[in-house]
């Protein structure tokens, strides 16, 4: 008789701080933290990570999937963040003109740069890059399981669980778009309805925890301001660069926003040549290092509370495999147990999740590599 195995995916997008290699062409999508597309980390991935080896014999009984939703567009707030830029950029070139700095130094697209998200009144959602990663992670998946998902779809059977926020549930969709593609009746790809459930905001304890627990909301609004002037010295010596290399007087607020366009620019809309070209490739890893930074204290292991809070979760992947192989042991039907509990949430979830399962930590403390599958 076979065996029977269950498995747990994580799908994480965080940062390889030190992937870079000096005889290689630096991009700087690999480089973007918490922004990076699934699709910019996977040469990371493919070389760093070193998969279990699954015993000849054994056979998939059922599959756990915690992963984050694809890549979306900037929030409102950050919009905002942007539109101030662009009024920023416009006084700082009016300040060169007026010192008769000789402007050959300054980057051409900088004199009249307006946000590419220019009065746009709504944000964070799914973008057609994040539907696409989803959708092909949806059918990755199930062409790595094929014997998982060759039941008749039952909303017991695979359980599709999503956040309220939008792009979590929009992701859960273009995944389970992919997973059971050809399997219906709808439309030329044979697509075919399926559920997707969420808890509410207030009381999502398994994939929202960060905002149910009142002590890490208390301790985050604490250690933000500490954060902050933790990234100050980078911030610093970058803005001291900047202002060198250019002549323009950039302030360290000004490095930040300009940061975050590089990200945005390089992971939204693969434009390198603007933002992104103002920084060197070691100012780079140095912004990304502050990146890391901050999710290591407020989101993994600088503190026990932010992956404490992931204990439902971990009883809830726990209890669901347990389920399946009792189920097994019993020599149930097939249709009978759930095969497969799907989940979508954000980083705030998935690098607590990773913490409280002790993965990319070792004794020297580098705990942020990238992987994803």
């Amino acid at each position: 008789m076979k065996n029977r195995i269950v498995a747990l995916f994580l799908v994480i997008l965080l940062s390889a701080f030190n992937c870079f290699n000096a005889d290689e062409a630096f991009d700087v999508r690999k480089h973007l933290s918490t922004v990076s597309r699934y699709g910019a980390v996977k040469e990371i991935a493919d070389s760093n990570f070193i998969p279990s080896k699954v015993p000849d014999g054994c056979v998939p009984t059922h599959l756990n999937l915690v992963a984050r939703h694809g890549t979306r567009s900037p929030t409102k707030k950050r919009i905002r963040e942007l539109d101030n830029l662009a009024l920023r950029l416009e006084d700082l070139i009016k300040d060169a003109r007026g010192r008769n700095l000789p402007l050959e130094r300054v980057p051409s697209w900088l004199d009249g740069w307006k946000s590419p998200w220019q009065g746009r009144l709504k944000g964070g959602e799914l973008i057609t890059k994040g539907e696409e990663e989803l959708y092909d992670l949806g059918l990755k998946i199930r062409e790595k399981f094929p014997t998982l998902f060759d039941e008749e779809y039952h909303p017991n059977i695979y359980t599709i669980r999503a956040t309220q926020v939008p792009r979590a549930s929009a992701s859960a969709v273009a995944f389970g778009m992919g997973l059971f593609s050809g399997n219906g009746s709808l439309g030329p790809g044979r697509h075919r309805a399926f559920s997707v459930l969420s808890e509410s905001r207030a009381s999502d304890i398994m994939l929202r925890f960060h905002d149910c627990c009142h002590n890490y909301k208390h301790f985050r609004e604490k250690q933000e301001p500490a954060v902050g002037k933790l990234k100050e010295p980078v911030l610093d010596e970058i803005t001291s660069a900047l202002v060198g290399r250019y002549g323009l007087n950039f302030t360290r607020q000004d490095i930040s926003s300009l940061w975050f366009l590089c990200k945005q620019e390089a992971s939204l809309l693969d434009i390198t040549n603007q933002a992104c070209s103002l920084f060197g490739p070691s100012e780079i890893m140095l912004l990304e290092w502050t990146d890391d930074l901050e999710a290591y204290i407020l989101k993994g292991y600088g503190n026990s509370l932010n992956y404490r809070m992931g204990l439902p979760l971990l009883e809830d992947v726990v209890e669901s495999m347990e389920q399946a192989i009792k189920a097994e042991e019993e020599r149930r039907p097939p249709a009978s147990f759930e095969k497969a509990r799907l989940r979508f949430a954000h980083a705030e979830t998935i690098i607590p999740f990773s913490c409280l399962l002790g993965l990319f930590l070792d004794g020297s403390g580098e705990a942020f590599i990238s992987f994803t599958i």
